[in-house]
């Protein structure tokens, strides 16, 4: 898996570089507009590309993950652009201690997107009509486990869980990872899906 780092800006280049210098990917760095090759991650400074430029890139979004940072995030746009399919939306100037985490997560088939608009799109799935909803003693959770399962059914963020919980938000991570696994899903958004009695992607 090659990973492809598009941006003008040499400090841009530079800081992003430097951050995934330990990252178990090939890294190339490539001309904004670059079109990438199947499987190819990209890190592209989305601030910086034309209309055309981006037309193309999201041409390309069905055969490689597109991870788009840009100067200044909004969640129309956001949500506009994960619904042609690409994996991750982050503001430019992101901790560089997250990315290794960002690239990870997107190599993994997971998303990686700003934390409001994960909350929109949650408030979103739990206004859809519900269907029958599973049972889920059979999911082995505690009784801790159910109680953020309950939070996070209500969209609820980790830090508003931890706060009525009265826990911390390290645990509530804890809580919420093993959720995920003992579930069988990748993600809250996965989760939110199963727990309204829809199909979660495969």
């Amino acid at each position: 898996m090659r990973l492809l780092i598009q941006a003008e800006r040499g400090d841009l280049q530079q800081r992003w570089q430097d951050a995934l210098s330990k990252a178990d990917v090939e890294i190339a760095v490539v001309p904004c507009g670059t079109l990438p090759q199947q499987d190819d991650l990209v890190l592209v400074h989305w601030s910086a590309l034309s209309g055309e430029q981006r037309k193309a890139l999201l041409a390309c979004a069905k055969t490689s993950r597109l991870i788009l940072l840009v100067d200044h995030p909004l969640l129309d746009e956001g949500e506009a652009l994960l619904a042609q399919g690409i994996y991750g939306y982050a503001n430019t100037f992101i901790q560089v201690s997250l990315l290794p985490d960002v690239v990870s997560t997107v190599a993994h088939g997971d998303l990686w997107i700003w934390p409001e608009l994960m909350q929109r799109l949650l408030k979103r799935l739990l206004q859809r009509p519900a269907t029958p909803q599973p049972d889920i003693t059979e999911w082995g959770l505690s009784q801790r486990e159910q109680e953020v399962l309950a939070e996070l059914g209500a969209g609820r963020s980790n830090k508003l869980i931890a706060r009525k919980l009265d826990i911390t938000e390290r645990t509530v991570k804890a809580h919420v990872s093993s959720i995920l696994e003992k579930v069988g899903v990748h993600d809250r958004v996965e989760l939110i899906l199963k727990l309204r009695g829809a199909q979660p992607p495969q």
